[in-house]
């Protein structure tokens, strides 16, 4: 003898409206993007440039030619710098002359130890203040380019890139550039919860003009 069991079909897409209007699910997305506008130098609108500094939109580098004065800048202000918590900035140097400094100018001026050879320079800076301008300054003879100049707030115990999601809500999916990124120490990024706000930190440290979009839920 045999007992037929009947059930009726289940509509994913039903469950999951009627799931939303009944716990009061909700998702949102939140874009965090590197701190400098125009990283990749693809514009010439964007960048204050002293003396010898010029934005090649064909190649998109900055360039400078050797002509200008001690300390020149390539100079941008910046917006959503906290002051106390500590930022990686970074660039990519074609060096052929001169030396390459990071500069921040917020009430007392600070540089950074020189850089002096082609590659990737990287700059860890804790902010005075809130409002900042930022620099890439070459001294006199200083002849070369830079590109993929970006600025991420970090973890000042571990130097990796974090993203704060705003109060209430908490990562459901993280993608970078489009890509959908793994959760864990081995692969792209971890969650932490300091108490207050939920944070994605970056196992490997972006450049421009990478970008993180996170699909978030409420907390």
């Amino acid at each position: 003898m045999g007992v037929v069991i009947s059930k009726p079909a289940i509509n994913i897409r039903e469950q999951l409206t009627e799931l939303k209007a009944t716990q009061g699910y909700e998702e949102r997305q939140f874009h965090f993007d590197n701190l400098v506008t125009n990283g990749t130098f693809d514009t010439d609108t964007d960048w204050t440039k002293g003396t010898g500094w010029t934005i090649n939109t064909t190649t998109n580098v900055a360039e400078c030619d050797g002509t200008q004065t001690a300390n020149t800048d390539l100079s941008q202000a910046l917006s959503g710098i906290q002051a106390g918590r500590v930022y990686r900035v970074s660039t990519q140097l074609t060096l052929s002359a001169g030396i390459f400094r990071f500069a921040f100018f917020d009430g007392a001026n600070s540089v950074s130890p020189d850089f002096n050879s082609s590659g990737d320079a990287v700059y860890y800076y804790t902010a005075a203040r809130d409002t900042v301008s930022v620099a890439g300054r070459g001294t006199a003879a200083f002849v070369g380019s830079i590109d993929n100049f970006s600025i991420y707030e970090v973890d000042p115990s571990d130097n990796k890139v974090i993203h704060t999601m705003p109060k209430g809500w908490k990562p459901l999916h993280v993608f970078e550039d489009g890509a959908l990124q793994r959760e864990g120490s081995a692969y792209d990024y971890t969650v932490e919860y300091d108490g207050f706000n939920y944070i994605v930190k970056e196992t490997v440290a972006p450049v421009a003009p990478y970008s993180t979009t996170v699909i978030g839920v409420r907390a």
